[in-house]
């Protein structure tokens, strides 16, 4: 039996499009148990130059990291416990400056 699939929307911030290749909206099909993890795995699977951008204990006070959003409707379809990501959800990419110790971040793009 094949698995199902189903199509999710990326959109990504002004100051990220670089790192996602200049695309400003991607479309992702996903398996239809896909959770969030597995939709940053295909993003950093597809645009290598991502993995730049995510936060660790070691990065530099100020450097940006990723951050991935969605929308009231998403977060309450995965609550559910109903399965993965529902058809047709729209994902937001973007990225937060790394607060210094102590500090708040910024939102960049």
């Amino acid at each position: 039996m094949a698995t199902r699939n189903h199509d999710i929307s990326v959109s990504v911030a002004p100051g990220l499009r670089g790192a996602f290749d200049g695309r400003r909206e991607l479309a992702l099909g996903v398996p239809a148990a896909a959770g969030i993890g597995d939709v940053v795995e295909a993003l950093l699977r597809l645009y290598p130059r991502t993995r730049q951008l995510l936060a660790g204990d070691g990065g530099e006070p100020g450097g940006l990291y990723l951050h991935v959003a969605m929308d009231a409707a998403t977060a309450r379809e995965l609550a559910s416990g109903s399965g993965g990501l529902p058809g047709g959800c729209r994902l937001y990419v973007f990225a937060l400056s790394r607060p210094p110790r102590g500090g708040r971040a910024v939102v960049e793009g």
